[in-house]
């Protein structure tokens, strides 16, 4: 069959068509997946990487929030074991602890109040105690106390605000990244539990952190104000409430005028001023219909039900209180107080106009709704007091931590200045030592200089000596000689007498020996010693031998200065090998060199 061609017109045509279905795929690829889960995405975090650090954790968390809430637990899990392997390559423990958080919050979304959650956001508080993470410690003991406060968990929501807030003031509020909200946070905790005086510190702290012309900034100052209104404080109420109006005002809000102008029209009904709070109350009966704020709407029906009824205006009264029925219908719950209020009214019109068993069947519901509302209030005081326990309890522990921290601090101060002071005494002893070591070290110089020179002189002298002994020596020798030649020569006794006695007076006597023994002494201080200890049997001739020995004197030269002759020297210095038991290889001048 021959294929049949498409002309221009056809052709273009089949374009627009295709463009249109490429257009719309996404549609109505939408339309079949908008109720189907978010899946697991690989590299969801990769971004990260590329994010300042200071800016990583919101990154994340806003990545989560939009793509993880909403996945099964398997991918959901799967996902943030993702962002934790990123966490640790880059090695951030911030984004590390905030995982444990973000896994706590999922089980909370997902599964409301449930044993996981708790873990994880105990787990976060610890990794950041563990970490010495304050700033993120405290962040994070403020959200859990919310998710206790969002599931009623009042007692510990209320610890839970103390912790954070003890640990955020350490940190110092002033370094706290959207410190104004976590205050706000924690003053809605207290407010909703009618403890105003709590929550308007915390407003207070709020307020001090927002804008100055800002919404919120409003929002905080319209609260004071109701918290002073619903303790009976009307005239503090107004001016918080016209200070709202004014900032209102200037920031051109209409909403937040309407509001604070239905406050201000709340408190003069409250006072009975009905002719100032009819058209603030109207107008805000208005604007609640307008922004849709139903159950205000209703709150601002009844004033003005009020208003009419003590107007004498019961049959406006009754139409305008079944518009406040159909309004109060669409309301299951939170609306107890309204209804009292309801059928107290409905009771009063009725008795007005004289539909008296109306009227008493109206106030007997209004009685039972009234116990009801009796019954709620007092398990609110008593919710109240109990948190009150909880405050005392916990600011009493938190004390008491405290004070074992300035008493551990106390403690650690004093064994640090204690170690200090043993340094500084270990410095000082150090430092005498190290002077008392140079100053004995400049003196052992000195004495060894002293030393040196005296042994210098007393080896100087010792030579001299010596070598006078050894002049002597050759004087003896001539004497020899010349008493032997006169002797043959003339048999003289008295000349060879005299000159015997000369001879005699040149060697070595005791005289000479004490004098040359000190001078060697001085010299060789441990030879005498040493000699002795080591040969115990030697003469004192035999010691005089030595010390000539030890000076290296000759044969002849000790001959000369012993009066001896040569082989006299050599028969002693055999006797002495004798005595000193040497052997054949031992030479009796090596061993004197060793003594």
């Amino acid at each position: 069959m021959t294929p049949k061609y498409l002309n221009l017109p056809q052709l273009r045509l089949l374009s627009i068509v295709t463009l249109w279905l490429i257009l719309l795929a996404p549609l109505f690829t939408y339309g079949l997946n908008k109720d189907s889960k978010p899946m697991y995405q690989p590299g969801l975090f990769t971004r990260l990487k590329d994010t300042i650090e200071t800016n990583r954790v919101e990154a994340a968390r806003a990545i989560y929030r939009v793509n993880c809430r909403k996945m099964n637990e398997a991918d959901a899990m799967k996902s943030l074991d993702d962002m934790k392997q990123l966490a640790l390559q880059l090695n951030d423990v911030k984004l590390e602890c905030a995982i444990y958080d973000m896994r706590a919050d999922y089980y909370s979304v997902n599964q409301g109040y449930n044993s996981k959650s708790n873990a994880y956001f105990d787990t976060a508080i610890a990794f950041a105690q563990e970490e010495q993470l304050q700033l993120e410690t405290g962040i994070y003991q403020h959200r859990k106390a919310n998710y206790y406060f969002l599931y009623k968990q009042n007692s510990a929501a209320c610890r839970y605000y103390l912790l954070s807030e003890e640990n955020l003031r350490e940190v110092g509020f002033d370094n706290v990244p959207d410190i104004g909200n976590i205050f706000s946070e924690t003053a809605t905790f207290y407010y909703s539990l009618a403890d105003f005086d709590n929550a308007r510190g915390n407003l207070r702290l709020a307020l001090k952190y927002k804008p100055a012309l800002s919404r919120t900034r409003i929002n905080i100052i319209n609260t004071i104000g109701l918290t002073y209104r619903n303790d009976g404080q009307y005239n503090t109420a107004m001016g918080y409430f016209n200070s709202a109006l004014k900032m209102a005002l200037v920031t051109k809000d209409s909403a937040w005028v309407a509001i604070a102008n239905g406050n201000i029209g709340s408190v003069y009904f409250l006072q009975h001023q009905y002719e100032k709070a009819r058209p603030l109350v109207e107008a805000d009966y208005r604007q609640s219909l307008k922004f849709d704020q139903k159950l205000n709407a209703a709150i601002a029906l009844l004033r003005l039900i009020r208003i009419n009824i003590d107007n004498g205006n019961s049959k406006l009264a009754a139409l305008q209180l079944d518009t406040a029925d159909k309004i109060l219908l669409q309301y299951k719950e939170n609306v107890l107080t309204q209804r009292v209020q309801y059928y107290e009214l409905k009771a009063e019109i009725n008795e007005r106009l004289g539909n008296m068993a109306e009227a008493v069947k109206y106030r007997d519901i209004s009685g039972k709704l009234s116990d009801s509302v009796a019954k709620r209030d007092n398990i609110t005081a008593i919710e109240r007091v109990r948190l009150q326990w909880v405050i005392e309890k916990s600011r009493e522990e938190l004390d008491n931590l405290k004070k074992s921290a300035e008493v551990d601090a106390f403690k650690q101060n004093t064994i640090i200045i204690v170690l200090l002071l043993l340094i500084i005494i270990t410095v000082l002893i150090y430092n005498r030592q190290r002077l008392k070591a140079k100053k004995d070290k400049e003196l052992f110089a000195s004495e060894k200089l002293r030393v040196d020179e005296e042994l210098k002189n007393a080896t100087m002298a010792l030579k001299g000596y010596t070598e006078n002994l050894m002049q002597k020596n050759t004087l003896i020798d001539e004497i020899k000689t010349e008493l032997e030649n006169i002797q043959l020569k003339y048999a003289d006794a008295g000349i060879a007498g005299n000159l015997d006695k000369m001879m005699q007076e040149h060697i070595m006597t005791d005289e000479n020996w004490a004098e040359f023994k000190k001078l060697f002494s001085r010299v060789y201080t441990t030879f005498f010693y040493n000699l002795r200890n080591a040969y115990d049997n030697l003469s004192g001739t035999d010691v005089r031998l030595l010390a000539l020995i030890k000076l290296k004197l000759n044969n002849r030269e000790i001959s000369g200065m012993l009066g001896i002759t040569i082989d006299g020297v050599k028969k002693a210095k055999q006797r002495l090998r004798k005595k000193m038991n040497l052997s054949g290889g031992e030479e009796i001048e090596d061993v004197t060199n060793g003594l």
